[in-house]
């Protein structure tokens, strides 16, 4: 190395030293290097010497410590704050709806919810903030065993899973916590079946690869079936077309997928529907001719909704039998304890709160962290909508939660979910394309690999 390569070096490394991304240096030195190369070229065509070359490049670029600290404003983590207090929102009325139910529902086994819905809120909130400083590129290479894992969960599940509304759903496991085996598949899945398949579909979308990732859809889809989880199935399958039109940008043969799919899920509905949920599908069309049967909810959610006014009936309103069910219904409590005021603010700040996560996509310049984030996005739209919609009675009555508000240990996942969509978010402007490509070039070849 010449002498004037060495004061560039050193002159790099000073730079380098004040940027605490370090996954952003190699990029740098190669940026700027060969920026100052130019330079000292230009110099020496000029008549300058090597050495002089060398001094005037870099005493063009500035202070290292400076030029060094502006590039690490421009490369550093970031958090957004927007949507992290947006959350916390979420959160406390999450709590203060819980708190209400348990002060005033008279059924003393709903009495003691509120431990149970910290505890899991506190669980979420630290799985969250493990995943906002999680690298989620490792993700990607864990993908296989994550898609075999969890499928292979879903295989055994119905011989450890208590049956809960005909679904084996829960595993029981040590000190009374309950793990959720399909919802855990429903967020994970994706995630896993995207990372497997982002680069085979966007470089080489041929009929094999979409074969393949038909089949590695399909065969979750089965277990669920088996398990007759259906409002896992469909919301699985639908963030899987979603995800494909994606991955592949031939929104025809998404279409064409999407219409196979829920010809298919509707012939389900008539010949092999074991639960009810064709019943309950069409029960909204029939509400007052089944008020006090099978309607009984939709009907009391409407009735409820109508009664409360702009201001509501208070925090001391009389819980009657209908009631007792509202930790499934956080949008109506709210509603009736606070009014149409407040579901009109609920609906505004949830209605924020996904145009924000939308906003993200285009700040995202890694192609695995895109995918994650549509995945996710999509997943909580999908979720929120349909909660928001049975806030309304008007449509059926399914076992979706609400986000963040809802009761029960989905609320881990929710939070898991979200930490990592600020993890994403948070790394943004610290990926290293070029760190990138050498990774996908490691693990694509097995003599590197080895």
């Amino acid at each position: 190395m010449t002498d004037q390569h060495a004061k560039i070096k050193h002159y790099l490394d000073q730079l380098c030293s004040q940027v605490k991304a370090r996954e952003v240096h190699t990029d740098l030195r190669d940026e700027l290097g060969n920026h100052m190369e130019e330079m000292m070229l230009d110099k020496e065509q000029e008549g300058f010497t090597q050495e002089e070359a060398a001094m005037y490049a870099i005493e063009q670029m500035g202070d290292p410590a400076v030029v060094g600290k502006s590039m690490h404003r421009l490369h550093r983590h970031r958090m957004h704050w927007g949507l992290f207090i947006g959350l916390i929102g979420l959160a406390t009325v999450s709590l203060l709806i819980m708190w209400i139910f348990t002060t005033n529902v008279a059924d003393v086994k709903y009495q003691s919810l509120y431990r149970g819905h910290v505890v899991y809120t506190v669980i979420g909130v630290t799985i969250m903030l493990f995943f906002i400083y999680f690298d989620y590129r490792k993700l990607k290479r864990a993908a296989w065993w994550i898609y075999i894992l969890l499928n292979a969960m879903l295989w055994i599940n119905p011989v450890l899973s208590s049956t809960y509304d005909g679904i084996n759903r829960f595993w029981v496991l040590p000190l009374g916590f309950v793990l959720d085996v399909t919802t855990a598949s429903m967020w994970i899945l994706p995630l896993a079946i995207g990372a497997i398949m982002l680069d085979k579909l966007r470089s080489n979308c041929n009929l094999q690869s979409i074969l393949t990732y038909i089949a590695m859809v399909a065969l979750p889809a089965v277990l669920l079936f088996l398990m007759t989880d259906w409002v896992r199935m469909f919301l699985f399958g639908t963030m899987s077309i979603i995800l494909f039109g994606w991955l592949t940008r031939k929104w025809l043969y998404t279409a064409l997928g999407a219409v196979v799919t829920g010809s298919v899920f509707v012939l389900l509905l008539f010949f092999a529907d074991q639960y009810g949920g064709l019943k309950r599908l069409s029960v909204v069309l029939n509400l007052q001719e089944n008020r006090y049967g099978s309607g009984y909810s939709n009907y009391s959610i409407i009735e409820i909704i109508r009664s409360a006014g702009w201001w509501g009936n208070g925090i001391d309103t009389t819980f009657d039998s209908f009631k007792t069910s509202y930790k499934d219904y956080p949008g109506v409590l709210l509603i009736d304890v606070f009014g149409w005021s407040a579901g009109i603010l609920l609906l505004v700040g949830i209605i924020w709160f996904v145009v924000s996560m939308v906003k993200m996509l285009p700040r995202i310049r890694d192609d695995f962290g895109r995918m994650i984030l549509v995945s996710i996005t999509a997943m909580f739209a999908m979720q929120i909508i349909y909660s928001l919609a049975m806030s309304t009675g008007k449509v059926p009555i399914l076992s979706i939660p609400f986000p963040f508000i809802g009761y029960g240990n989905h609320l881990m996942f929710d939070y898991a979910m979200f930490g990592l969509l600020l993890g994403i978010y948070r790394r943004k402007d610290t990926i290293s394309k070029k760190n990138d490509k050498m990774r996908q070039k490691v693990d694509a070849d097995p003599i590197m690999s080895s």
